[in-house]
């Protein structure tokens, strides 16, 4: 298995195939998933009792159920193009690397009939993480609360949770690296190969346990790739975004406020489309990667012996 040749030809297929940027933009996961919750600092007391009724009074309720609904709406959408686009970008990388022609509606066709499968492979495999941590994290809080409960000695607790620390952040690292590379080539094994959910977790193991030099290889090269492509993606976007923003600070320094705000909002038009443009393609080459590493453990010679898609 040549890493370098692997590395080629999925920056080749990502860049001759930008309709794949789209599935590789919901597979990378690009919007994140994070929530700011407020804190409600500010009232107490009658304030926060005026507030609640205020808000829950009237057409405001109906408002805000109504942007409740919109949001669950959204965010269900968003993971079923999540299911769609990991097996459907998958099952193309490999077809194209085989030599067969892919579109953007095969594609999608190809994410809808393994829909199911990614969502018990997800399941599954968000079920085995949690287990392994609790695995980890409970023995190691029991022992921690144990020495505090029994001895005051403030040098013992603090040995003990230093120590109950290291080896859980050694344990995590043991565990999950290995858990992370044989969901890569289960998420595979379904999308190229046809497999059912537990037959591609038992094949993706044991890929993992005949081929662990090379897996833990070709995932340092992924986590070299991730910060690298990162780090450029950043580098541009405050570069380009210098320049682009560029008339605005200048507009700003300058007190013509509404000009400054208007080309303000023109660079950012342009500035994000941009990024999530460029994100996508990033995620569509990480994910491309794997899928090739795959076939290339799976048949040195480049080609899977499974049934594809």
């Amino acid at each position: 298995m040549s890493y370098g040749e692997t590395v080629r030809e999925a920056f080749r297929i990502t860049w001759r195939n930008p309709y794949l940027w789209f599935f590789g933009f919901f597979a990378g996961g690009s919007l994140g998933s994070g929530f700011n919750v407020p804190s409600g600092g500010g009232f107490g007391g009658d304030e926060a009792s005026s507030f609640a009724g205020r808000v829950l009074s009237g057409n405001e309720v109906a408002l805000i159920l109504g942007l409740v609904l919109l949001g669950l709406l959204l965010f269900l959408a968003f993971l079923v193009l999540t299911v769609i686009s990991n097996g459907g970008l998958a099952a193309s990388v490999a077809a194209i690397d085989r030599g067969n022609e892919r579109r953007f509606s095969s594609t999608w066709r190809a994410g809808l009939s393994v829909f199911w499968r990614v969502v018990g492979y997800f399941i599954l495999f968000f079920l085995l993480g949690v287990a392994l941590l609790v695995s980890i994290v409970l023995p190691l809080g029991l022992l921690v609360a144990g020495v505090f409960v029994s001895t005051e000695s403030g040098s013992a607790r603090i040995l003990t949770s230093v120590f109950a620390v290291f080896a859980g952040i050694l344990l995590v690292i043991v565990t999950l690296i290995p858990l992370f590379i044989i969901s890569q080539f289960a998420l595979r094994g379904i999308a190229v190969d046809g497999k059912g959910v537990f037959a591609s977790l038992g094949d993706g193991f044991r890929l993992f346990r005949r081929e662990v030099g090379k897996s833990l290889l070709v995932w340092l090269i992924w986590v070299g790739l991730s910060i690298g492509t990162g780090l450029a993606l950043a580098l541009a976007a405050l570069i380009f975004g210098f320049l682009l923003f560029l008339p605005t600070m200048v507009l700003a320094a300058t007190e013509y406020t509404t000009a400054a705000v208007a080309t303000g909002a023109v660079a950012a038009l342009i500035l994000v489309p941009l990024l999530i443009v460029a994100a996508a393609a990033v995620n569509t080459f990480l994910h491309s990667y794997w899928t090739l590493v795959y076939l290339r453990l799976v048949s040195p010679e480049g080609t899977s012996p499974g049934t594809g898609v």
